[in-house]
C-alpha cells in the first residue's frame, strides 16, 4: 500500500464487480474491480483521502454479494498526530460516498432522521397544494427492501409540477425555496431543479437532509434533473399512490417500476453498491444550461474551511494592505469568498464597515464566530445569479462599495465570474475600490476536481472584464508557496473602462471580424478545410444553443425579483 493507492495480485474474481474497502474492519468506499494491468489489481485513493493517508492500520478488500475477501494487507504511512488520518475517520464513521465525498455513514439514528424529515418536508409542501412523492434511492429502498437502503445517507423527494418549461421550473423553484426557508430549513440550491433540505442535527449530532427535485413533463417528455429524460407517460406518475417505507406510509408515482427503469436502468432489482449515475451528454447540457451547477465545489471549500489554520496567508495580509491603503474609515468593504473571515476581521478592526460573504455554510459559522459582532456575514452562491441579484439589491444603493476579491476569481468558472463583474459594475460606483489576487499561470499539480489549482491568465481577465465596461490594472506580481506547489499570484484592480477604450475595443473587434470574412472569401475551398469550417460551425451552433437555454433561466431570476419584490410591497422599478 503507497500513497499512489492499493495493489494486489488478480485472482478468480472478475473485473467489474462491485467491492468494499475496508480500513480497520470498516467499509470507507465502494467502487468497481478494475481490469488486472500486468496481472495486478490496481485502487488509486479516492481524492477526497488525501489529507488522510496518515497513520497505520489495516485494509482488505471484499464483495459485499457474497461477503468474500480477495485482498488483505495492511497500510503504514507518516505518524498521525493531531490531524486527520484514515483510522480516525472510520472511527468517525466517515465515508466515501458515490459522489466522492465524505459524508457520515448510515445508521439507524440517521434513517429515522430520514423518515422524519421527509414527513416534515413533504407535509410542508403539500400545505402549498404541490404535488410530493418520495424519488430516487428513497423510492428504490421502498420497493426493493420497504425501508432505506442500507447505505443511503438522503431521502430523496418528487416535486411535479405537471405541464412545464425549463422557465416554469426555476420560477417554481424561488417559490419552494422561500416556503420551505419559511418553515424553518436552511436550504441550500444545488440547481434551478434541485434543492437540498437540510435537517436540524439529531440529539447524538448526527446531520441529514432531504434532496427535492423538480420534475415536469414538456411537449411529451418526462424530465427530472439530474439525471432523468425520458418518454415515460403522466401515467407513471399520477395519480400518486402510497406506499411503506420504515413502517409508514409515504406518497409514490403510480407506477414505481416504470420510475425506477427510466431512473437506474432494466436491472434496477439487482443491488449495486458501488452504482454511480452516467448521465448522457446531450441530457447533461441541456440540465446544466437550464438550471444551473451552482454547488459543483462546495464540498471542497466546506472541507478547507474545517482545516483551515490558524493565520492568513502572505497573501492574505498582502490584499489587506492593499486595502487599507485605498479605503478610508468607515468605508464599506464586501469581502467577496471571505472565507473563515479573517481577512474581513483585520480590515473590520481598521474600522472599515465589512460584509463577509461565502457560500460554504463550515465557513459561514468559523465567519460569525470570527466576528464576534464587529462584521456583518451574509451567505450567498456567487454561481447563482439570483443570489447575485440579492446581493446588489442589498448593497448596490450604499453608495461606492470596496469589493475584496482575495483568492477568489481564479477559482470560479467563467461563468460565475461574469455574475461576480456584474456585481462589481453596480456597487463599486464611480470611485469603489475593487482588488483581487489570484494565479495566472498553470499549477504544477492541477486537478479539475481541486478548483485551488485552477489559474486566471490575466489576458483571459480582460476580455471577461470588457462586456462589463471594466479593466484591470496589475498592481504587483510574487511567488507563493501552496497547496498545489509554488504559484505566481498577481493583485491587480479592477475599475470602470474609459468610454474611449471601450470603443476602440468595440472598433478593432469590428475591424478583425471583416477582415477575415474577407480572407475566408478569397482562399480557395479544399475539403480539409470544409470539414474544419463545419465542425467550427457545429461548435458555435451549440454554444449558441446552450446560451438561449441558459436564457430561461435568467429570464426565471428577473421575474422572481420583481415579484418578490410587489410580494413585499417593494418598489419594482
Amino acid at each position: 500500500m503507497t500513497k499512489a493507492g492499493i495493489a494486489w495480485s488478480a485472482g478468480e474474481v472478475a473485473a467489474g464487480v462491485a467491492i468494499d474497502v475496508e480500513i480497520d474492519g470498516a467499509r470507507l468506499w465502494s467502487e468497481y474491480l478494475p481490469e488486472p494491468v500486468a496481472g495486478m489489481h490496481r485502487l488509486e485513493w479516492p481524492r477526497a483521502l488525501g489529507p488522510s493517508l496518515r497513520g497505520s492500520g489495516s485494509v482488505a478488500v471484499r464483495v459485499p454479494a457474497d461477503a468474500s475477501t480477495i485482498a488483505a494487507g495492511s497500510y503504514r504511512f507518516a505518524a498521525e498526530g493531531s490531524g486527520p488520518s484514515l483510522r480516525k475517520l472510520v472511527t468517525a464513521g466517515t465515508i466515501v460516498d458515490k459522489w466522492g465525498k465524505l459524508v457520515t455513514a448510515a445508521s439507524r439514528e440517521l434513517h429515522r432522521a430520514l423518515l422524519d424529515g421527509a414527513e416534515r418536508v413533504i407535509a410542508e409542501l403539500r400545505s402549498a397544494d404541490y404535488t410530493v412523492a418520495i424519488t430516487g434511492g428513497t423510492l428504490l429502498g421502498a420497493v426493493r427492501v420497504g425501508t432505506i437502503l442500507d447505505r443511503d445517507d438522503d431521502a430523496d423527494l418528487l416535486l411535479y409540477l405537471g405541464e412545464a418549461t425549463p422557465a416554469d421550473v426555476s420560477i417554481a423553484s424561488y417559490r419552494v425555496e422561500r416556503l420551505l426557508a419559511g418553515f424553518g430549513h436552511e436550504v441550500i440550491r444545488h440547481s434551478d431543479a434541485h434543492l437540498q433540505v437540510m435537517l436540524a442535527p439529531t440529539e447524538s449530532g448526527v446531520s441529514a437532509h432531504v434532496d427535492v427535485f423538480f420534475g415536469y413533463h414538456d411537449r411529451g417528455v418526462y424530465s427530472q434533473p439530474i439525471h432523468v429524460r425520458t418518454d415515460l407517460p403522466v401515467e407513471a406518475l399520477l395519480p400518486l399512490t402510497e406506499i411503506e417505507l420504515g413502517g409508514r406510509m409515504f406518497p409514490s408515482v403510480a407506477d414505481p417500476e416504470a420510475w425506477l427503469a427510466a431512473c437506474y436502468g432494466p436491472s434496477w432489482r439487482i443491488p449495486d453498491p458501488a452504482f454511480s449515475f452516467e448521465t448522457p451528454i446531450p441530457t447533461r447540457r441541456r440540465f446544466e444550461n437550464w438550471y444551473g451547477t451552482y454547488d459543483f465545489t462546495r464540498h471542497f471549500w466546506e472541507a478547507q474551511a474545517k482545516a483551515a489554520g490558524p493565520r492568513s496567508s502572505a497573501r492574505a495580509r498582502a490584499d489587506v494592505r492593499q486595502m487599507l491603503r485605498r479605503t478610508r474609515r468607515g468605508d464599506a468593504v464586501l469581502d467577496l469568498g471571505s472565507g473563515v473571515g479573517r481577512q474581513s476581521r483585520a480590515l473590520a478592526r481598521r474600522g472599515r464597515a465589512v460584509t463577509a460573504v461565502d457560500f460554504a455554510t463550515t465557513a459561514i459559522d468559523a465567519a460569525r464566530g470570527t466576528s464576534a459582532g464587529t462584521f456583518r456575514v451574509e451567505r450567498a452562491n456567487l454561481a447563482h445569479g439570483r443570489a447575485v441579484l440579492d446581493l446588489i439589491e442589498r448593497h448596490g444603493g450604499r453608495g461606492d462599495v470596496n469589493v475584496l476579491l482575495g483568492d477568489v476569481l481564479a477559482y470560479l468558472p467563467q461563468s460565475s465570474r461574469a455574475n461576480v463583474f456584474r456585481l462589481v459594475r453596480a456597487v463599486s460606483g464611480s470611485s469603489g475600490t475593487v482588488l483581487a489576487s489570484f494565479p495566472d499561470r498553470v499549477s504544477p499539480r492541477y486537478e479539475h476536481l481541486r478548483p485551488d489549482s485552477w489559474h486566471l491568465p490575466l489576458s483571459w481577465l480582460q476580455d471577461e472584464l470588457e462586456p462589463f465596461g471594466l479593466e484591470y490594472a496589475l498592481i504587483r506580481r510574487s511567488v507563493r508557496r501552496t497547496p498545489v506547489g509554488l504559484r505566481r499570484i498577481v493583485q491587480v484592480s479592477i475599475r470602470a473602462a474609459a468610454p474611449h477604450r471601450r470603443q476602440e475595443k468595440t472598433l478593432m473587434t469590428r475591424i478583425r471580424k471583416s477582415a477575415a470574412r474577407r480572407t475566408e472569401a478569397t482562399e480557395p475551398a479544399v475539403e480539409v478545410d470544409r470539414v474544419a469550417e463545419l465542425e467550427t460551425a457545429v461548435l458555435e451552433l451549440r454554444g449558441e444553443i446552450d446560451e438561449l437555454r441558459k436564457d430561461s433561466r435568467r429570464i426565471a431570476e428577473l421575474y422572481d425579483l420583481v415579484v418578490e419584490h410587489l410580494g413585499t410591497g417593494r418598489s419594482a422599478d
